[in-house]
């Protein structure tokens, strides 16, 4: 009798204990254009009231003004009692990253950008470039070095694992499987958030398991640490474990990241399926958060087809109007080296870049130097076209349709023609004279 009341007692003790909440980490950053500080803000997360207040320093660098526990789940968003058009999803174990843009000491009108995706996005609308990927020091399965230069020339696909994890990571390394098989070309690592356990000889067992043939990454916890926190992962272990996939293009800028379950269709290689648990196996039948290899694929084709314009591929030829009232056509400078830059008077780069691009030209008669403006107004872009002294053909962009041709997604950019009109080479960030005359020797004019 009394054992039975004792189990019992145990049986309605087990369930009446409250299990322990799934939690995610939420990190609001501070950025701004130029420099700034955030006057005393409420900003409100679902029904957590902080209040925000800090430096907001020049995009692309960040402060991170709050850090916060919270339950997995999706917080809608208000910003000074207003509410945003945006969530923030947080997802057990991960850090997710809220960014506020700074101006005058308060938060820009849609200047708010939740996840990492959109937090990217914002920096590099912010800084007038793109985001790149910082320096880093691991190792692969073999023990061999890798560096953000080991990243260059190549489209990489970048995921975080590891070998101990039974949900979620067994997933992405299936839609790796996927990507290698749609995309041959595009280069694959997936990097660990448990260096203490994922050893490259861990790593080189785990990599001959599962019959994969991409890269494998860790190293010392410091440098593994360092590599994830642009991305938001933080180190884990088991089950415990953030989820991540990132792109980074082939001259190493972060060009999209994406967070959460993947769709993989259902069904894992057997070696994977094996390392699934309870938990695992939902997350496999739930389809993930609506992303999946197609997804990724569509991202890669773009970097790729920006890519092929640098391989010798004809310029896009348009006609546009100019600052001073006439139109000009890309085709009436065939015959000569053309530098074709895309910029906009609100990108702080581009101040410093166009003066020299200017001075170039001017030493350089023989070379065509052509402004575009995506989205200045003909007042704003000739006020900042006198404002930093050029007189070189600025080109008015208004619908943007030319620089979607082009495929520019951040300014400056820089694209060199060959006298045929065909691309010689693209550079998406402010030119030093350095760079300008090595793109410029590709030309016959350095």
């Amino acid at each position: 009798m009394l054992a039975g009341a004792l189990a019992v007692l145990a049986v309605l003790v087990f369930v009446l204990t409250p299990r322990p909440v799934a939690r995610g980490t939420a990190i609001v950053l501070l950025t701004s254009a130029a420099g700034d500080h955030l006057a005393p803000t409420t900003v409100q997360l679902g029904a957590n009231k902080l209040t925000v207040t800090g430096d907001a320093p020049k995009a692309p660098d960040t402060n991170t003004a709050v850090r916060l526990g919270l339950a997995a789940g999706a917080y809608p968003i208000k910003v000074g009692g207003d509410l945003v058009p945006a969530t923030l999803s947080v997802q057990a174990g991960q850090v997710e990253p809220l960014l506020l843009a700074v101006r005058g000491g308060q938060v820009v009108q849609g200047g708010v950008y939740s996840g990492i995706g959109n937090v990217n996005l914002g920096l590099q609308e912010l800084s007038g470039r793109l985001t790149p990927i910082p320096d880093f020091h691991l190792v692969d399965q073999d023990g061999r070095a890798i560096d953000r230069g080991a990243l260059l020339g190549k489209d990489t696909v970048i995921a975080a694992f590891h070998t101990t994890c039974r949900e979620t990571c067994p997933i992405y390394t299936a839609l790796m499987f996927q990507l290698r098989k749609a995309a041959p070309g595009v280069r694959l690592i997936e990097v660990t958030t448990d260096p203490a356990t994922d050893t490259p000889a861990v790593l080189r067992a785990y990599r001959s398991a599962i019959g994969a043939d991409w890269l494998f990454a860790t190293g010392q916890p410091d440098d593994v640490t360092e590599f994830w926190a642009p991305f938001g992962v933080t180190l884990a272990a088991g089950d415990t474990h953030t989820s991540a996939l990132a792109l980074v293009d082939r001259f190493g800028f972060i060009r999209a990241a994406e967070t959460g379950v993947p769709d993989v269709g259902g069904g894992l290689p057997a070696a994977l399926d094996a390392q699934l648990n309870e938990e695992g196996r939902r997350l496999l039948a739930g389809h993930g958060e609506g992303w999946g290899a197609p997804q990724v694929i569509d991202k890669l084709r773009t970097l790729s087809a920006s890519g092929q314009s640098e391989t010798g591929g004809p310029a896009t030829s348009f006609s546009l109007p100019t600052t001073d009232g006439r139109r000009l056509s890309l085709e009436e400078f065939r015959g000569r080296p053309v530098i074709l830059n895309f910029w906009w008077a609100g990108c702080p780069p581009c101040r410093e870049e166009m003066p020299g691009l200017q001075r170039y030209a001017d030493s350089h008669p023989d070379v065509a130097l052509l402004f575009v403006d995506p989205v200045d107004g003909p007042a704003g872009a000739r006020a900042f076209a006198e404002s930093v002294h050029v007189h070189a053909p600025v080109m008015l962009d208004a619908d943007g349709r030319v620089a979607a041709a082009y495929k520019v997604a951040s300014y400056p950019t820089t694209f060199f023609l060959h006298r045929d009109g065909t691309i010689a080479s693209r550079y998406p960030l402010a030119l030093t004279p350095d760079s300008l005359s090595a793109h410029m020797s590709n030309l016959g004019a350095g």
